[in-house]
């Protein structure tokens, strides 16, 4: 399981880098990436890129106190596009829950007006 921070770092490194291709990567450039409330510094990246290697989210060919020659493997990919897509079925069910909800007030509301109606009609 990935936390936010390392998260962000693999979602700016599929961004930045093409499929199957090295980028080299400046530390600065992920803390840059990352948002202000983490307080970020070389030591904190440099723990989530050893994580995301050691869970073969990265390939790492080169490593320097400052710099990274990086790719994101498939299974990075897979898991980021998997996140998405669950995300996009989260917010349909909420849209299809709503409107269900919706319903079934609509029809409750009519069906005790039609009995009120009949009632009044019928005695």
């Amino acid at each position: 399981m990935l936390d936010d921070r390392s998260k962000t770092i693999l979602t700016y490194l599929v961004k930045e880098c093409n499929e199957g291709s090295y980028r080299v990567i400046d530390t600065s450039e992920l803390i840059n990436a990352l948002p202000k409330k983490y307080k970020t510094d070389d030591s904190s990246v440099s723990l989530c890129m050893d994580y995301l290697e050691k869970g073969n989210y990265i390939s790492i060919k080169y490593k320097d106190a400052k710099l990274y020659c990086v790719t994101p493997l498939p299974f990075a990919r897979q898991i980021l596009e998997n996140e998405s897509n669950e995300r996009e079925k989260t917010k349909k069910m909420y849209k299809m829950g709503s409107l269900l909800y919706i319903l079934v007030f609509a029809c409750a509301f009519l069906g005790s007006f039609l009995a009120i109606i009949i009632y009044g009609l019928i005695f």
